[in-house]
């Protein structure tokens, strides 16, 4: 563990020891100190710099989309008669369209294979 660690661990411990084992009030605490002792926040910030710098490229590298797009109205009409189909399919629905798309060569053997490896061995 680096230097800078050991110095989180022990704030973070001292901060336990100065509420009372309360964590809540712990890292509250720990934070007002991260203000204003710049090693521990850096110690602190060091770990996640990396990922909150890349997040600020994707936020500004991203298209932007329209803050004002407007939504399709919804149609409770269309909705209940689509709740109330018995065509419609349901979460725990097994019904489709038509027959299942034919699995690969591949997918075929691997299922073979694992019901081989599962199938019920003679008792003795």
């Amino acid at each position: 563990m680096s230097r800078g660690q050991d110095y989180v661990r022990a704030k973070a411990q001292e901060a336990l020891d100065a509420t009372g084992g309360n964590r809540h009030e712990a890292s509250l605490l720990l934070r007002v100190w991260a203000e204003a002792d710049a090693k521990l926040y850096k110690a602190l910030t060091a770990p996640l710099l990396g990922n909150l710098a890349a997040l600020a490229i994707q936020r500004v590298a991203a298209p932007q989309t329209p803050v004002g797009r407007q939504r399709a109205p919804i149609r409770e009409a269309e909705l209940l008669a689509a709740i109330g189909s018995r065509n419609s399919q349901s979460m725990s629905s097994t019904r489709s369209a038509g027959a299942p798309p034919q699995g690969s060569v591949r997918h075929k053997q691997a299922v073979t294979l694992l019901a081989s490896a599962y199938r019920r061995k003679p008792v003795a």
